[in-house]
């Protein structure tokens, strides 16, 4: 466990004034973007007025996004939905607001419908459940099929809409003991109710919310007294004539441990924390219990008890059968810690065994059992959710005072070196904590934290996250937190080994999020920016193929025979013939007919993979001996080569239908024909690459047509984005990186550290609005339209779709939501410039 950097404000002197009276809250999503909102001033003058929350990609800590909530009262809450585009705040007060990212861009916000909570003082607030969920399997690691290591359980949404659907919506809890049911219609309009937990009212001031398989809700409260019981409700919800209604069921409850020790129970006195251990799991809780200086910490547990029947009913029951009865035991309990100010519980479903959980986990940090606690003293422990065995520990007192000897500035910090607020990623590879000045740090959590463990079990576990995020489409950069650089081959060959093994469908369902984890291990390596570009450019050659192909139609559509994209996929995997035209002739062609107008629109696309086809073959002769060059892993793929063979066939069926769709060639003869020419070069080359073999020899006579591409055809440089200047763009370090709000890398600041990338795939220029990665369209140095960039790779795209066909439309709309890289996308503004 170390720190991975920490932002900080550069006004850091101005928020002192805010720190004391309010606490920090944080979320992290599964796209992985933080939330924070606390009395940092930020840009404005005055920050207790306007309630800013604070939006931040982790990859780019700088560049920090702060909008207005107008919130009249301070931000208790924040509640990332499970999609990550959506956001909840609420005000201590009763207000509720429901954010939302415009454009999905991840600084662009707007108010989607806010709800007023009656002036009722929120205590926690949780989305409701949307039903199903993929589960981990730990005790099946070594398996090497998805199905067996992570298992989809059928897990029954909160509230469901007619027909079975999950409906969205929200539930909260306030501080006189009521509970209030949100729930959103299909434009957005929220619909509240509200009932009263338990027969009268009553004192809450901690309480947490967690959800069952057949889709009830659970809820844990206290009233802030050790001496009281902490008492669980089960809300069961339904939509009658589109009306939300609510049953209200007591559960057992039960009663401190320190509560009945004599020798404690004047010691500790405040219930500050109350949380179920999984969000998803109602078998485990853990209870946070101070005092005036030190706290203690109790988890508790749901197990089957014996029910001693009294002896006139002992003959009435079966034989053998003794009746057994559900309560609450206490598993494990710790005293006398520093005073606990945050506690953050896991988000990863893992399915586990108890036994192999409480013996077998001791020692090693499984993702997905493990709590953090952060103490007052600047201590923040990474524990075993069952034991409470400390696995890891860091001490941010001890790391501030090394920080203030070089820099006596931050000595009037030193009163606030604990975590106000922290949260684990989804995978808990990661955790995030903000302290009450106002600095955000990242934390990196390694899947296995001891010395004396078989070097396999974290590259194991590396694995099984990754193909987790595969199958879940979590982002995973908080995975590749815990990658190190000697790690990326060993994870990159297990990864690659185990997709194989899968069954052509489930590979062609998740071939694209495949190849984007396989392009961010390898821009983790000094030397892996060229089997990078290979990826990238894999990504967007299988988008091409399957727009282009998904435009096909057969002539008789109630024939059962095979499409014409299968037909053509047939023919050129057994076909060695070279000639175009003669491929052409084994084809209908009739069912390649598009109109002139859809193919006009696609003409970019078109454009590109004629002119990266030129350029990959022209890299053929200098690929010997070269394995880490760009287009190196590209030349030596069958499957990639195939593909390129099928793309130029159908563009030269399309040339026949409209001529102006074709690839523009520079020939140095008004006589050559530039498609055949390049159909007959990939042919060869896909002969040779299909052989299998580990090192390629490539056939004299390729090698010197491809020497010879230069000087007959001019071929393209490929325009590439600007070189990323994120996290991961530097090497893994022990020390922390400090950067500051506002402040870019390479800006002149007296603590701030540059990014070069190593990476040769990105050629650095001032150019860097220059192109359109999603369009393959050049901008220009000024575009005169809007545009926004990607988070991570720094790649620019065009705001506004300016699509007229639908083939167009639906191409602008796959690249909506993220990047090729899978990264955010980002509103390009006049302060970016």
């Amino acid at each position: 466990m170390d720190v991975v950097y920490v932002s900080e404000w550069e006004k850091q002197d101005q928020v002192r004034s805010y720190v004391l009276p309010t606490p920090y809250v944080c979320s992290w999503s599964c796209r992985n973007v933080l939330a924070f909102a606390g009395p940092v001033q930020g840009p404005w003058s005055d920050a207790s007025l306007v309630r800013p929350i604070h939006v931040v990609d982790p990859d780019r800590p700088w560049d920090v996004h702060s909008f207005c909530t107008q919130h009249g009262e301070d931000i208790v809450a924040l509640e990332w939905d499970p999609s990550g585009t959506q956001l909840l705040s609420a005000g201590r007060f009763g207000e509720v607001k429901l954010w939302s990212m415009k454009d999905y861009l991840v600084n662009d916000w707007h108010l989607v419908t806010s709800v007023d909570l009656d002036g009722e003082e929120i205590v926690t607030l949780q989305w409701l459940h949307v039903g199903g969920r993929l589960t981990l399997n730990n005790m099946n690691m070594n398996s090497t099929v998805f199905n067996e290591k992570i298992t989809h359980q059928s897990y029954a949404p909160s509230l469901s809409e007619f027909g079975g659907k999950a409906c969205n919506g929200w539930v909260a809890v306030t501080a006189t003991g009521m509970v209030y049911i949100t729930a959103l219609s299909k434009d957005g309009t929220p619909t509240t109710v509200s009932e009263c937990l338990g027969n009268v009212r009553s004192r809450v001031v901690v309480a947490d919310a967690a959800f069952t398989v057949k889709g009830f809700v659970i809820i844990a409260l206290s009233d802030g007294n050790s001496m009281s019981p902490v008492k669980f409700y089960k809300l069961k919800l339904s939509n009658v004539n589109e009306k939300c209604t609510m049953h209200i069921e007591p559960l057992p409850s039960f009663f401190l441990r320190c509560a009945v020790d004599p020798n404690k129970k004047e010691k500790y006195t405040n219930v500050t924390h109350v949380k179920f251990e999984h969000r998803e799991g109602v078998e485990q809780v853990v209870v946070v219990v101070s005092g005036t200086n030190s706290s203690t910490i109790e988890v508790w547990g749901l197990r089957n008890e014996p029910v001693t029947l009294h002896k006139i009913f002992q003959p009435q029951a079966p034989a053998g059968k003794q009746p057994m009865a559900v309560k609450w035991g206490s598993l494990t309990t710790i005293a006398d810690r520093p005073l606990v100010t945050a506690l953050a519980v896991p988000k990863l479903p893992v399915q586990s065994s108890n036994l192999v959980e409480s013996k077998g986990y001791d020692t090693k940090f499984f993702n997905g059992s493990a709590l953090a606690i952060a103490f007052q003293d600047g201590n923040i422990h990474l524990v075993q959710r069952l034991t409470l065995h400390t696995l890891a520990m860091f001490s941010l007192d001890s790391w501030q005072r090394g920080l203030d000897e070089m820099s006596a500035k931050r000595q009037r910090l030193s009163a606030f070196r604990f975590l106000s607020c922290c949260e684990l990623s989804g995978t808990c590879c990661g955790l995030m904590g903000v302290d009450p000045g106002g600095r955000l740090y990242v934390f990196r959590l390694t899947p296995s934290l001891t010395q004396n463990v078989d070097p396999v079990l974290p590259i194991r576990h590396v694995v099984s996250l990754l193909e987790y995020c595969m199958l879940s489409g979590w982002d995973c950069w908080d995975v590749l937190l815990v990658v190190g650089p000697g790690m990326v081959e060993s994870v990159i060959d297990k990864l690659t080994d185990n997709y194989c093994q899968q069954n052509p469908a489930l590979q062609q369902i998740h071939l694209t999020r495949f190849v984007a984890i396989k392009a961010a291990l390898y821009r983790l390596t000094n030397n892996g920016g060229g089997k990078s570009a290979d990826c990238y450019a894999k990504l967007l050659l299988n988008a091409i193929s399957s727009s282009l192909k998904a435009l096909l139609r057969p002539t008789q559509l109630g024939s059962q025979d095979r499409g014409p994209a299968e037909k053509l996929a047939v023919l050129c995997s057994k076909s060695t013939e070279t000639d175009l035209d003669k491929v052409m002739i084994n084809l209908e062609t009739k069912e390649f007919v598009i109109e002139p107008a859809t193919l006009q629109s696609l003409q970019q696309l078109i454009q590109w993979v004629g002119d990266f086809t030129l350029y990959l073959l022209s890299l053929l002769p200098t690929q010997q001996g070269m394995p880490n060059r760009v287009g190196s892993t590209l030349l030596r793929d069958a499957q990639f080569l195939q593909m390129l063979r099928e793309l130029l066939v159908m563009v030269r069926i399309w040339g026949l239908i409209k001529s102006s769709c074709l690839p523009v060639f520079t020939a140095t003869s008004d006589n050559l024909d530039s498609l055949q020419l390049l159909f007959k070069l990939l042919t060869k080359a896909w002969m040779c690459a299909k052989e299998e073999r580990l090192s390629i020899d490539w056939d004299d006579s390729l090698v010197d047509e491809c020497c010879l591409l230069p000087s007959r055809m001019m071929v393209p440089n490929l325009d590439s984005p600007p070189p990323a200047e994120g996290i991961m763009a530097r090497p893994q370090s022990k020390q922390p990186i400090l950067v500051q709000v506002g402040n870019a890398p390479g800006q002149t600041t007296s603590h701030m550290m540059s990014y070069p990338s190593s990476d040769p795939m990105w050629r650095s220029g001032g150019e860097h609005l220059s192109h359109d990665i999603v369009r393959r369209v050049h901008l220009g140095v000024s575009p005169a339209e809007d545009v926004k960039q990607c988070s991570r790779c720094s790649s620019t795209s065009l705001l506004k779709s300016f699509a007229k066909t639908s083939a167009q439309k639906a191409w602008d709309q796959r690249w909506a939501r993220q990047c090729l890289c899978g990264g955010q996308w980002r509103k390009v503004t006049e302060d970016d410039d």
